[in-house]
Order: C-alpha cells, then structure tokens, then sequence
C-alpha cells in the first residue's frame, strides 16, 4: 500500500482539514419529540429527513428484511446531520403487526456510498448511498447487515432480540458489495471486487514515471488514471463459529446471485419460478428496438405460454409467486406518462391479470411477506413510509412512519398537470402553492426539475426544497421530463437512439415543448405571477435549463447545480474517452461546423442574448466543465457566480452541503424574485456582491426574508 499512500498524499498548495465532530450525529435526534406545534416547512426539516434506503423515489432493491416467521421487519434509518456533516445511522426492528414500537440493535458507521458503471469505466463511486438491507438469518435469531468503518464496508451481525451488542463478522481487505445466509446461517456467502484495489495499486505505482494523457483519464473525476478493464465479482464464504474463509462452491455462489434457467427468449428478464412448474418473466414487445415496452409471459408445468401483451401489464419492475394464492403479484409503473404505480395479480387459471391498486404514490423496493406486499411508499406530501399492500383487496396499511414530525408541518397543496407536447409525448407536472395562499393572490413561480413523483423534495439531485421555497411564498412547479419523441423511440440500438436525438436538438425540443405547457397550465390557475418565474435544473436539468434561458424570454432568474452543456470545458474536463463518445453520436468539438452546432443550445453564443442572472453551485469533482460559461459570462459583465463544494461527487451527499445549497438557493431567488435578503450579518459579504451585479435591486429595495 505504500505506492498508493505515497501518491494520495502530495500537495502543492496549504491546506488544512476542519477537525471531526465527537459528536454522535444521532445525539440531536435522541428524545426528540415526534410532534411540534404547526408551522410551515424549512431547509432544516428536510436536511434531517428520515429516510429508509435511497433518499430519491427510485426504483431500487429493498431497503428491509422480513424474518423467516414473517412477523418482524428490519430497515436502517438514515438521518443527514448538517452540525456534524454527517449521518445518523440506526439499525432497528419491530414487528410487523405495530404491537411495539422499532427497537434500536445498532447505530453509527460511515455513509455507505453506492458505485456504478459509467460508460467504459466499471467503477465510479457515486453520492447517493448504497442501499443496505438487513437479511435475518434462517432462525430469525441473527440479522446481518453492511456497515462501514474507517473506510472498510464488512458484514456485522446483530442479535435481533438486542441482548448482545452487534458484533463484526467479516474482515475482508475490499468492500463488501452483497453476502447471503447460507444453510441453516452456519455461514455467509459475500460478494467483493478485489480487482479494484488491485488496480488502484497499478496504478499508484505508474506515478513515479507520469500519467500518460490517454482514454483512462477524466479530468473532471480525477488526475489519475481510472480502470477501464473489467472487474470481475468473487465469492468467499464465511464460517461464523471460526471465522475461517474460504472460496464460495458454484452452488453457494447461486443462493447469492442466481441464474435463470436455460430456454428463455432472448432479452427475456425478471424470471421468477412459482408453484407446481409455473415460471413468469418479461420480455420486449419489439425485440428489434433498443427500448421497448414490455409484455408479461407466464408459462405453465408443460410450458405452454400465456402473454399479456395488453398496456394493463406494461411498465413491470419486479415480481412475485404467492404459493399460497397459486398467483403472480407485479408492482408496475402506469397510468399518463406513468406517474402513477399500480399492483396486479394474475391467478393461475385466470386468462389475464387484474389490477389490485393503483396510485400517484411511488411504491420502491416492495417485497412479498406472508398475506401482504410490504412496501416503502411516498406521495407527493408525504415522505417515505412503509406499508403493507393486502394481497386480496390492494388496501394498505401503516407499519413504520419514520418522519411522524412531517404530519403536524403545514404543507403546501399539489395539482397536478397531465397534458401531451407537441410531439404527442403524455407529460405531467406538479404545481405547489404556498400553505397560506388566498385567492386572488400570484405568487413568483420556481421550476423544479426533472422528476415529480414521489414526496416532493428537492427535484433531481435533491436540490431544490420545494416545501421550504412554497413556505416562503414562493409557487413551485415540479416538472417531470417526458418520455423520449416517437422517433427516437424506434431506434435500435443506444448509438442510434442518442444520435437520433442530438439531431437539431431534438430531445432539448422535446423537453421544451413540455415545459412551456406546463407554465400555461400553471399561469392559468391565475396564481402564478408571470412577470418573475425562476428556472432551476441539475445534470441532465441543466441542458434543458440551458436550452430554455436561450429559447424563451420567461425567465428572471437562474439556480443551477452544476454546469454546464457548451462548447469547450464540457467535453474538456472530461477527458478523451467521452470526447470520442459525444463525436460518435453527433456532437462537435472545436472543428468546422461546431459553432452552428451549438447556436440553439451554448450559452457562450447566446451570451448577448441571455439576461438572467445565474448561479451555479457544483461539485469539485466536475465544476470545470462549466468554466467557459463562467469566464465568457463574467468577461461580459452577466451577473453569475459559482460556487465548488469540496470531496462532492455529481450527486452531492455531505448533510452541510446540502443545507448549503438550500439555503443559498433560496436566497438567490428570493434575491432577484422578491427583493428579499437574509438580513443576518453573516450574508452581508454575499449580498454586497449581488447589489453590484447588472439588474440587481437596490439595497433601499430590498426587505428581510421572514425569520432572518
């Protein structure tokens, strides 16, 4: 490891780390009341929201474990901490049936970042966290779980009646990304990637002679190369009397990580095996197209196949048999432009599925328990709960709110919007209003992007409070970007369907067209005032953003949470291998021809046209690919300002970040929307700098933000 220490630990400027809080991140939560008097929603509440896996409203693997019995449930509980600029992490279990309340086996541990594949690159570690679900074992006695100390991930056992403290069980030297009881829970099979480390060291040890400029590197991540080879996934098993270990058989590995079997279509998915030789799976309407919808097959004892082709069984994300019901449960996304989530049952026997429920709510992570589907669940209003789903009737009911404080805030009220673009797309959008609203008043209006499903928190990348800004008088309206253009839909493979879309901007268009109903809609309910309307947007929100700023003259003001989609620092920063990727699919870098290119979309070239002040709050790891704008816009004299939040990757993670861009998003908008200020002394500095910008109000205008 000295190579890899050796070239993480030079600097060429002083720096200085701020010293760790001592303080348990939980300690602010213990004894806390779970009702308060009512009052609106801030920044704070949703900073400390409570959530059980990923905080987006995402499909995702569940975030619990049931035991065997089917009478007990266990989840972590993860509450962001801005004071300590760090999580609360609590193990708890209760019983399914609410008799008691959640009992407390465990608390502490880092935040479990996830990874993900990015492109060519097998491993990018990501800001969102990795989901971390409890598996009891066979008796129900033990619960094994991920948590991660002093930057190692290792499995640690608890004892589900709490009488002993938790204990780790792994001493693995790479993370563990995945483990499974094996027989009677004698011992575990885990999942790690050892040929991350290994390349890690590689690489560290071709520093002595310079990195070489190449496809490995991506200026915008890092200055190191990153691995591009394949990693492949190994398999250990673990004796929990002896701690011995030992490489997995073939069959321990499938408990782990099954296959299915051998016969099914090509690109079939999602097989799941039933009672007496049932089988069901998924498999693609249109076999030829890259994205296709869907079609439910169930095949019997005798293979005889049955499919329902029908859009009543589009849209499946996971599936269960019930051996007792002899049926096949599915959670599906459906309804216009598939905003809402239904469940469906099919019985054996029966010649198509039923419905069992349907609903604007998000159900993520569901999993099947003995007479119910156990879900998390979250509304528009409402954060994320879970629930149980009744197998015969579709009704649910509540078995653990983790943010009971939620139901005594005044929220803002929601309307939804449902409507088609201009090119046929179905689309929908959320207005919020002000808890306080009267009729007759127009509020100045926030566009949030580019999700609206679930509880209404901050848009894509969590970035924008939506309840906070509607409770400072604000209306939001939270716009979900539609699905893709006809035309693009019948591509047959990604390169097609990317390039299909960078003809003329086609997917920006399609995007636009979206948006600009959506404002009508919401300028007519007349509580809208259209005169200061402020745009928002994060990643892919962002281009759209830009798009927007450059194509519609109704926009006064912008918040931005990275940048930017132009001409030079973009592919720049991010280095050969997405150069030769964005060329493939129709782009133009810095040859003939890239200037016309770019007219509709850089706002570089638009910079005369482009009279909105913008503010820009990014990530380290990618705040250069934004620096043209930057630069050209301050050249200009434009009111812009970024700002660069340390060790942050495109999702930003750390609690005090996040409280940050809240507060400083607010402030912006409240800035150039209301003439408001946070009349604290410690944004003096801040506002100082916004009163010399072109368009600013003048200080004599400006009045002070409620609660500053």
């Amino acid at each position: 490891m000295g190579f890899l220490a050796a070239a993480l630990s030079f600097s060429i400027i002083p720096t200085a780390e701020l010293p760790r809080s001592p303080q348990d991140p939980c300690a602010a939560f213990d004894g806390a009341s779970s009702h308060v008097e009512e009052r609106t929603m801030t920044a704070v509440d949703l900073v400390q929201l409570a959530d059980i896996g990923r905080s987006d409203p995402n499909e995702t693997p569940s975030a619990f474990g049931v035991s065997p019995d089917m009478t007990q449930i266990a989840f972590v509980v993860r509450r962001g901490n801005a004071e300590t600029n760090s999580y609360c992490q609590r193990l708890v279990v209760m019983p399914l049936d609410r008799s008691q309340a959640p009992r407390e086996l465990d608390r502490g541990g880092e935040y479990l970042r996830d990874d993900f594949r990015l492109r060519e690159f097998p491993s990018v570690t990501a800001g969102w966290v990795k989901v971390n679900t409890p598996r009891f074992s066979p008796d129900g006695r033990a619960i094994a779980y991920l948590k991660r100390i002093e930057g190692s991930t290792q499995v640690w056992l608890a004892d589900s009646a709490g009488g002993t403290d938790a204990r780790q069980v792994t001493t693995l030297p790479d993370d563990v990304d995945a483990f499974a009881w094996l027989g009677g829970g004698e011992a575990l099979v885990v999942a790690t990637r050892p040929g991350i480390r290994r390349a890690a060291l590689g690489i560290a040890q071709q520093a002595r002679r310079g990195f070489l400029y190449d496809e490995s590197i991506s200026p915008q991540f890092t200055s190191r190369p990153i691995p591009r080879e394949a990693i492949a996934t190994e398999y250990t098993t673990i004796d929990l009397a002896t701690g011995e270990s030992r490489s997995s058989t073939p069959e321990e590995i499938a408990v782990l990580s099954p296959e299915g079997p051998q016969g099914l279509p090509e690109r079939a998915r999602g097989y799941v095996a039933g009672p007496e030789g049932w089988a069901a799976w998924l498999e693609p309407k249109f076999p030829d197209r890259y994205i296709s919808p869907t079609r439910l097959v169930l095949s019997d004892p005798t293979d005889t196949r049955i499919s329902c082709p029908a859009k009543l069984c589009e849209g499946i994300m996971r599936m269960w048999w019930s051996p007792s019901e002899r049926a096949l449960f599915a959670v599906q996304k459906t309804g216009w432009g598939q905003s809402s989530m239904g469940i469906l049952r099919w019985d054996i026997g029966a010649s198509v599925p039923r419905r069992l429920m349907v609903s604007d709510d998000m159900l993520i992570g569901c999993a099947l328990a003995a007479d119910e589907i156990i879900c998390a669940r979250e509304g528009a209003t409402t954060p994320r709960r879970l629930v149980g789903i009744g197998l015969d009737n579709g009704e649910a009911r509540l078995i653990h709110d983790p943010n009971p404080l939620v139901s005594s805030l005044d929220l803002g009220s929601v309307q939804r919007f449902r409507f088609s673009n201009a090119y046929g797309v179905e689309s929908y959008a959320d207005l919020v209003l002000p808890p306080d609203h009267q009729p007759g008043q127009r509020h100045p209006l926030v566009v949030v992007q580019y999700i609206s499903h679930g509880f209404l928190r901050g848009g894509s990348g969590d970035e924008v409070p939506v309840q906070p800004l509607a409770a400072r008088g604000f209306a939001v309206l939270s716009f979900a970007k539609p699905d893709l253009a006809p035309a693009v839909a019948q591509a047959q493979t990604a390169t097609e369907l990317l390039s299909a879309n960078r003809v003329d901007w086609l997917d920006r268009r399609n995007v636009q067209s979206s948006l600009d109903i959506a404002l009508d809609h919401a300028i007519g309910t007349g509580t809208v005032d259209a005169s200061r309307i402020g745009l928002t947007g994060w990643s892919d929100g962002v281009s759209s953003a830009q798009f927007a700023l450059i194509n519609s003259p109704r926009y006064k003001v912008a918040s931005l949470g990275s940048c930017c989609e132009d001409m030079y620092s973009y592919v720049l920063s991010a280095g050969p291998a997405y150069s030769a990727f964005t060329r493939s699919i129709g782009y133009r870098f810095l040859e003939d021809g890239a200037e016309e290119f770019w007219r509709p979309m850089s706002l570089i070239l638009n910079v005369d046209r482009v009279d909105v002040p913008i503010l820009i709050q990014n990530a380290d790891s990618e705040y250069e690919g934004g620096l043209d704008v930057v630069e050209v816009y301050r050249h200009k004299g434009k009111p812009i300002e970024l700002h660069v939040f340390e060790d942050e990757t495109h999702y930003k993670w750390q609690p005090a970040h996040r409280s940050a861009v809240y507060e400083r998003t607010t402030e912006w908008l409240e800035f150039w929307l209301m003439k408001r200020r946070n009349c604290v002394s410690e944004r003096d500095r801040q506002y100082d700098r916004w009163l010399t910008m072109e368009g600013a109000p003048t200080r004599a205008e400006l009045t002070c933000s409620p609660g500053s």
